[in-house]
């Protein structure tokens, strides 16, 4: 038996008649009586029975015509399914995202787009650090990643959304704080606290780098991963720290500290997107790249101007290993 037989038995009972089904279905007459007798013969039980000039359906081909259009319409949903998950209309994706990203409302502003585009897309949130985005997605474990880190991986593609610029981030009694700009020189012997060097290896070499470039040593350099830990860490006077001025204006009210500008540190901090290159076409990454595209706009225009992408091409290029 093939579904073909069932369409054809379907279009015969509502019909109720072998010539308008024929009609119907755009084939013989003949060659469609024939295939309902071998399906009669199959099931061994009769579905028609005669009715005047016409037939009708015997209370065995009253059940039957029931199920068959149950299965016909299972079979349809399921062929409307796939055709819309490979359209990336239907389905769900993941994307990874680092926990920082969400103060800055950028994320949000993007998966907004997104669920405008494709509302019937599921969209699963799960939180990582760089690291652990790279790993899934090579695994494809997650379609897109969204946060401060630039993977220089021919596998891999990323597009810059805001940029911002590197402050430091003291306790409101620190002896700084009541300063407008300070200096690198100011911090000398300061003990200084960042988010985990897998996370931003760059933003800490960069760190490193200017003050050396200056022979300013600070003190021991811990590593904290829970940014909300490490602002308890700056508020009580333990440290200080550094971070992006639009993330740190966000959390400074309910942290207790206050970020500062530092004149010749000249940082930047971008996020950024990024996905599986050979996976660009595909629908709901499509999807997900345009989301990036039409919101990005709107970020980059809150943010500092003259900003560059660090790591990765603008865009939405392919970046180049080194």
């Amino acid at each position: 038996m093939e579904l073909r037989h069932l369409r054809y038995f379907v279009t015969i009972a509502e019909e109720q008649s072998f010539r308008r089904a024929a009609d119907r279905l755009h084939v013989s007459q003949s060659p469609l009586s024939r295939q309902m007798k071998d399906l009669e013969e199959e099931m061994t039980v009769e579905l028609f029975e005669p009715d005047g000039r016409g037939i009708k359906l015997t209370a065995a081909g009253k059940v039957f015509a029931e199920r068959a259009r149950g299965i016909l319409a299972s079979v349809d949903t399921a062929v409307e399914e796939a055709k819309g998950v490979a359209e990336g209309r239907l389905g769900t994706v993941a994307i990874g995202f680092e926990t920082g990203a969400t103060f800055t409302g950028a994320l949000a502003s993007l998966v907004a787009a997104f669920r405008r585009r494709a509302p019937r897309v599921g969209l699963q949130l799960i939180a990582m650090n760089s690291a652990e985005q790279r790993a899934a997605l090579h695994d494809g474990v997650i379609a897109f990643a969204y946060g401060a880190h630039h993977p220089v991986d021919n596998a891999l593609t990323c597009m810059e959304m805001t940029s911002d610029r590197l402050g430091t981030v003291l306790a409101l009694d620190h002896r700084l704080a009541s300063r407008t700009k300070i200096r690198l020189q100011d911090l000398m012997g300061e003990r200084v606290i960042l988010e985990p060097r897998e996370s931003h290896p760059s933003l800490h070499a960069d760190i490193v780098s200017a003050a050396r470039a200056q022979d300013i040593a600070f003190g021991v350099m811990s590593e904290v991963p829970d940014l909300e830990a490490l602002l308890a860490l700056v508020a009580i006077g333990d440290a200080v720290t550094f971070l992006a001025r639009k993330t740190a204006e966000l959390v400074a009210p309910m942290s207790s500290v206050v970020w500062r500008p530092v004149a010749d540190l000249d940082i930047k901090l971008s996020d950024v997107v990024t996905w599986r290159t050979k996976d660009t076409d595909m629908p709901v990454v499509r999807a997900l790249i345009e989301s990036a595209q039409e919101v990005r706009p709107h970020l980059r225009h809150d943010a500092d101007h003259g900003a560059s992408a660090i790591g990765c091409a603008l865009e939405a290029q392919p970046m180049t290993g080194t």
